[in-house]
């Protein structure tokens, strides 16, 4: 593992604050399990914590330099890749106002000049690198802006409607997008292939970036990705994540998908829309029909989430809540995802179309980020964390208590309380015996014979079991 033991007992040993000791013994049993397939060694997605920038809003310069300047706190929120929103100039012909989105993109080869300059841009990769992270950059294949230089160069490039003009693209479901300040590809043109895979791989080659994070993936045709991808890996170890949840993607080559499913049905347990009980059950379904090598990207925001609904801190019903929610998906197997200013629970929205500076020194700013390192120490550093089977917990309180084990022979169990009262419930089947507490610092929990168990609001509890 690239983190090493060392920094495992050392964020044991930090505890956390607002952890509770259970008030009364213990004994889960998992009813069902799904195997998580083996990842090949080759692909970076097994040890990889994201954290997701919006270069314009991280720091108050919002360009690379900012960022660079900012990297220790993405280090000490625990994550090990960043992921760069684009980084191109932005389009001005239909531009959404006042700044436009980053995801209209009018040159693939250039860098926003408010960002910095390539030099500035090559910095940015060496002090990543120099920290032992990796930095893989949003690309968006699906779409350009209406004034992208290809628009005069290749306008063969595009797709057009019955008028012969520039038309908005469609989505990963094929249906026709409002997104009306870009223009829809057309990939029947092989021509368009050559130049795309041209084009990322000149971010590769020049700069040494680690991967892409792909826009509407599944928006872009299969035969696409079928005839780019080998290409992009070729003696390159890089990570590709797809903006899409088709398990396909996968097959295509992807190493992780979007776990929006996940996310949407983690919103409906908080509500009570849903059970705690059958948030678990799909996950494990989910597992069993993944493609061998495939991760789900976990996640409680990211910048469309955050941008149109609410951040965790709102939408989670506080900090405890938003806490709480993150365990339950980031301990799912997966890769795990902080997004600019999660760490520290801030209740901005961080619209796309505007400039909001993160606001870093909130109250309880730093409790929160050790909290989040801790959490992905674990899933960093934790065999159990970062494959084998995910199970079943069966309580008496299915409704609102998310309960699973990860590992080949149950060596984690995870409580969650989705409800923002105190609960008490009943698990049944192995004992807890020896159980260790991994956010309270690793300390034994005593009285776990029994089967009762107490949480508090939002309470957490991650259990790493003793040996067999």
């Amino acid at each position: 593992m690239r983190l090493r033991l060392a920094l495992l007992l050392a964020l044991l040993a930090a505890g956390c604050a607002g952890q509770k000791t259970p008030a009364a013994p213990a004994t889960p049993a998992r009813v069902a399990v799904a195997r998580q397939p083996a990842t090949p060694a080759v692909s970076p997605a097994a040890e990889s914590a994201l954290y997701e920038v919006f270069v314009r809003d991280f720091s108050p310069t919002g360009d690379f330099q900012g960022l660079i300047a900012g990297l220790g706190r993405i280090q000490a929120a625990g994550a090990n890749v960043l992921w760069l929103m684009p980084i191109h100039p932005v389009g001005r012909l239909n531009r959404k106002e006042p700044l436009g989105s980053s995801y209209s993109v009018t040159d693939y080869r250039a860098i926003n000049p408010d960002y910095g300059t390539a030099a500035d841009f090559r910095a940015l990769v060496s002090s990543v690198h120099a920290r032992g992270l990796r930095l893989i950059l949003d690309w968006v294949p699906n779409h350009t802006a209406w004034d992208h230089v290809w628009v005069a160069q290749h306008p063969d490039f595009y797709v057009r409607d019955a008028q012969g003009r520039l038309s908005v693209p469609r989505d990963n479901e094929g249906k026709l997008t409002n997104w009306t300040d870009v223009a829809g590809l057309d990939y029947r043109n092989p021509a368009l292939h050559r130049a795309m895979i041209a084009d990322m791989r000149y971010w590769l080659d020049e700069f040494g970036i680690d991967g892409f994070r792909v826009d509407v993936a599944g928006g872009v045709p299969d035969d696409f990705w079928r005839d780019a991808i080998p290409q992009l890996r070729a003696g390159r170890n890089i990570l590709l994540l797809a903006e899409a949840g088709e398990l396909k993607m996968h097959e295509l080559g992807f190493d992780l998908t979007y776990g929006w499913d996940s996310y949407n049905r983690l919103k409906a347990v908080w509500k009570g829309d849903s059970t705690a009980s059958s948030y678990v059950r799909h996950e494990i379904e989910q597992l069993r029909a993944m493609p061998p090598g495939g991760r789900r990207l976990r996640f409680t925001t990211n910048h469309d989430e955050t941008a149109w609904d609410a951040p965790p801190v709102t939408l989670f019903g506080g900090p405890a809540g938003a806490r709480a929610a993150y365990v339950a998906t980031a301990l799912l197997p997966g890769a795990p995802l902080l997004y600019n200013g999660q760490e520290v629970e801030s209740p901005q929205k961080l619209g796309l179309f505007v400039q909001e500076p993160v606001s870093w020194t909130l109250p309880g700013a730093d409790s929160a980020r050790a909290f989040y390192r801790r959490v992905l120490g674990l899933v960093l550093t934790i065999p159990a964390l970062a494959g084998g089977e995910l199970g079943s917990v069966p309580t008496d309180a299915q409704g609102d208590v998310i309960s699973f084990s990860r590992g080949d022979t149950s060596a984690i169990v995870v409580f969650v309380n989705t409800r923002n009262r105190p609960l008490t419930f009943t698990t049944s089947g192995r004992s807890l015996d020896g159980a260790r507490d991994l956010l309270g610092g690793g300390r034994p929990v005593g009285g776990l014979a029994g089967g009762r168990l107490r949480l508090p609001a939002f309470g957490v509890l991650i259990l790493q079991l003793a040996a067999r």
